[in-house]
């Protein structure tokens, strides 16, 4: 074959004209035989049969269950493609993610096979390709079968006969490297699905490309050095082809003339000659640059985006270029720092990043869809500034940065997530723990079970391992407490997986990303890898054991990394799922996407110590959504109250993948929870919290700034009339990134009347802007003798753009929901400024509320608007 006249790196996408269709066998009746359907590449054949009219969605109802047999069938995925000649001799057939176990055949010729979900695959087809039209062909078998039989052929290899097929701990999905989440959680539902889940493509290689890069950074006094590692692939016939690289380092989102320190110069290397894969390095150095810091802990101030610099790094042949990548990175330190106590019992774990201890506030970040090629063909970012996909990526972790978070926790029965999602975590300043893929099981970790697990992990790394926010790579989800621990009756001799944990795993991150800390697993530490004393920690033992969320206060962790409360979806999530007959609190359906395993009674019962009975679909929203919020603002307030010795919270979880009810605080239809609003409150850098203990009441301060404050302390016991019982006024001090107990309160004046009043307290600081508030209820939500607020409602159109909901109350306005009615429209739900809030008697709150195109008006507003109180609705 010739050569191409140009010498760049081409990719020929091939997304079009797919279509799938089920692979029959011998016995089977050719009467149910299904044609060829039109296909979606990226996607899944869930989604292609919903299209086809084949099965019902199975959000819907109880169509998860009728689409079970999806997964025991073999699906066939085929194309066609036309290819100009010349065709290139050095050219790869690319797949950025198969799922999961595949045959690959161009025009009839086996090309090669999948057996990883999370990884590219990438195949030579040079010989294989002829100019004019060719057929491309994926064959998948299906992951439930595959995984049996593999189970079994372990089982009979190494003859251990505890460890016989337990579908929770030890099933199918342990021998399938693919997202677990897939095959059902205690948050989503069972649809494991095969398919062509991330882009495809023809990449021509006529001279060279560029493979992976990494880069490590030195600090001195006023200058950093970044040392590069890049990675180059000639072509065979072109080894000796002289190439040279060059690499710039501009600072994001400036330009020279606006940049105070220089910009560092273009440095430019030759490449050796040489086949295979070439290593080239080469050092930049920044003159006064800028650190990157996690979201609010910048020590200029709390609003200032982190600092990034635009990595390019371009190929060049002689007469031009051939092969060029761009990324962002930031310039920081991370260390996990485990420093023993001094008496010996026990150890820290806290992350320092550039030399200042960083208290964690963040969640557990699931897949943001139970289809995961669904998000990366979502048609564009939901706010209108991008045409990429990853809609809800991008809002989500939007709204992690807005709500005061500083990490996200990548859990390890998900995926490696987009480079989209570590993109915007990079500029949101939020840091990423990433579990590798294994969770809640035993896996096998022999032979070639540790090389494939080797593979996983090396290209996983050389994937995020630029990223700034990465912070933590973490080898397993529970795996070592659930075998210690002994959740089920199958317990092999050993923690079948722990090879891979203490030994492929680390050793891959050793040479592949050695600044970056690994743990075990979450959580580990010490002899019980659940101990209070050493390392991290899962508190669910609150909903699966004790039950009540007050009962966070008796737990004493280092670094709390699961916990969490269980609520409804929202109204719209609801009705994208469920028929009229079914949106009641206790219809089947409902019952049904109840995926938590306590008991869908229990869970409600738990909600009922505090709140009314349900009787209605918004009691069931706006009850379990307020008891969330108390749960996860108790749990958090207790355990930044704790700063000194817990040093982090990642609270169970962000997001859901389909519409439920699970711990998340942002349900499917990206429609935030109460905890989420909560959030924004119990996650700010300055905490007022107060504790009730017994006749008083404890007022403690936590400060997660960088300077030290003072200020001024107003506690009010008061009744919701209105009227003031006790008063108290200090001037008090804050150390920097400390916690204190700053003042006590009698409640004296509270007895015999905690139905009828309430605690109020604000810390007014000095340096920092904003102003600390928390409120304290005596009595049971469900108990307090509220009257009615008479709240006042006011719409008018803000000066800049979309709409202001002015509320005044003569009364106290407990827990107010602003409900804008969204079910029959497809636009995104409206951000609001505020929501679930207390209104103290007499006092007014202010809620923007963002312009779409259902939301265009004071009118279409009014239309659409219902505002709730405890006490029953206003309007």
């Amino acid at each position: 074959m010739s050569t191409p006249s140009s010498q760049q790196t081409t990719v020929q996408v091939l997304h079009d004209g797919w279509r799938v269709r089920d692979v029959r066998g011998e016995d089977d009746p050719p009467t149910t035989a299904l044609p060829w359907l039109p296909a979606l590449v990226p996607g899944h054949v869930h989604l292609d049969l919903m299209a086809a009219g084949v099965i019902a969605d199975p959000f819907k109802n109880f169509a998860e269950r009728g689409a079970q047999w999806v997964d025991e069938t073999d699906w066939v995925y085929e194309t066609t493609f036309t290819v100009a000649e010349p065709v290139a001799a050095r050219t790869l057939l690319r797949f950025e993610g198969l799922d999961t176990i595949a045959e690959i055949a161009l025009n009839e010729t086996v090309v090669g096979h999948s057996d990883n979900m999370f990884i590219p695959h990438e195949f030579e087809v040079g010989h294989v390709l002829t100019p004019g039209e060719n057929t491309l062909r994926v064959t998948f078998a299906s992951a439930m079968r595959v995984g049996r039989e593999r189970q079994e052929a372990w089982t009979a290899q190494h003859g251990e006969e505890k460890t016989k097929r337990d579908w929770q701990l030890w099933s199918p999905r342990s021998f399938v490297r693919k997202a677990q989440y897939m095959y059902g959680w205690d948050w989503g539902p069972t649809l494991a699905s095969c398919g062509l889940w991330r882009p495809a493509g023809l990449v021509s290689v006529p001279v060279a490309r560029l493979l992976e890069w990494k880069h490590d950074v030195t600090f001195t006094d006023d200058q950093a050095m970044v040392d590069f590692t890049v990675f180059v692939d000639p072509a065979p016939e072109a080894s000796q082809t002289p190439l040279t690289l060059t690499i710039d380092l501009p600072r994001v989102g400036s330009d020279e003339e606006e940049f105070d320190a220089p910009l560092p110069d273009t440095v430019t290397v030759d490449v050796p000659a040489g086949a295979g894969r070439v290593a080239v390095t080469a050092r930049v150095v920044i003159d006064e640059p800028e650190l990157w810091w996690p979201n609010r802990h910048n020590p200029e101030g709390e609003s200032i985006h982190p600092a990034l610099y635009a990595v390019e790094i371009a190929l060049h042949s002689e007469t031009e270029e051939i092969d060029a990548k761009s990324a962002n990175i930031g310039l920081r330190t991370i260390e996990l720092i485990r420093e023993p106590d001094a008496d010996g019992k026990g150890e820290g774990f806290q992350f320092r990043v550039n030399g200042e201890d960083i208290f964690i506030k963040g969640a557990n970040w699931i897949p943001a869809d139970s289809f995961p090629a669904r998000l990366v063909n979502e048609p564009g970012y939901l706010d209108g500034e991008d045409d990429g996909g990853d809609a809800r990526v991008f809002n989500l972790v939007g709204m992690a940065c807005d709500a005061g978070y500083n990490m996200l926790r990548v859990w390890g029965g998900g995926l490696y997530e987009s480079e989209h999602f570590y993109e915007l975590c990079d500029r949101h300043g939020l840091l990423v723990w990433q579990d590798f893929g294994y969770a809640c099981a035993y896996y096998p970790d022999l032979h070639e079970y540790a090389e494939a697990a080797r593979v996983e992990a090396v290209a996983a790394i050389r994937r995020i391992r630029n990223h700034a926010s990465l912070a933590l790579w973490c080898g397993n989800n529970e795996n070592h407490v659930m075998h210690i621990g002994k959740w089920a009756p199958v317990r092999p001799s050993r923690l079948l997986g722990e090879h891979l944990y203490h030994d492929v795993l680390p050793d891959a991150v050793a040479a592949e990303d050695p600044q970056t800390p690994y743990w075990p697993s979450s959580p580990y530490g010490g002899g019980d890898p659940n101990s209070s004393d050493f390392g991290d920690k899962h508190n669910w033992d609150v909903w699966h054991g004790v039950g009540d969320w007050t009962n966070y206060a008796a737990d004493n962790a280092r670094f709390a990394s699961e916990f969490g409360f269980a609520a409804a979806a929202g109204l719209r999530a609801w009705n994208t799922c469920l028929t009229d007959n079914d949106l009641a609190p206790d219809s089947l359906a409902m019952r049904w996407h109840d995926k938590t395993r306590k008991g869908y009674d229990t869970y409600l019962n738990l909600v009922k110590l505090h709140y009314p009975d349900m009787k209605s679909l918004d009691d069931l929203v706006y009850y379990t959504q307020l008891n969330q919020a108390d749960a996860l603002k108790f749990g958090i307030e207790h355990y930044r109250r704790l700063k000194g010795r817990c040093w982090g919270t990642l609270f169970w979880q962000i997001n859901d993948c389909w519409p439920t009810h699970s711990w998340a605080v942002i349900d499917s239809e990206l429609e935030p929870r109460a905890a989420h609003y909560a959030s924004a409150r119990f996650y700010a850098p300055m905490l007022l919290s107060l504790v009730r203990k017994e006749n008083a009441a404890e007022v403690h301060l936590v400060n997660d700034t960088l300077s030290a404050d003072r200020g001024a302390l107003e506690i009010a016991l008061k009744t919701f009339d209105g009227e003031t019982l006790a008063h108290q006024s200090d001037s008090v001090s804050i150390g920097e990134n400390s916690a204190s107990l700053i003042a006590r309160f009698p409640l004296d004046a509270a007895i015999g009347r905690e139905a009828e009043t309430y605690l109020h307290a604000t810390f007014t600081p000095t340096v920092h802007a904003n102003a600390a508030e928390n409120f304290l209820f005596l009595a049971e939500p469900k108990e307090l003798e509220l009257d009615d607020p008479e709240l006042g409602v006011e719409l008018l159109e803000h000066e800049e753009s979309g709409f202001l909901i002015a509320l005044t109350t003569r009364r106290f306005a407990a827990s107010v929901w602003v409900q804008i009615d969204m079910v029959d429209t497809e636009d995104a739900i409206p951000t609001l400024s505020d929501n679930f809030f207390h209104i103290p008697a007499g006092e007014s709150k202010i809620v923007h509320v963002e312009e779409s195109d259902t939301i265009d008006s004071v009118e279409s507003l009014a239309e659409r608007l219902t505002v709730r109180t405890l006490y029953g609705y206003a309007m």
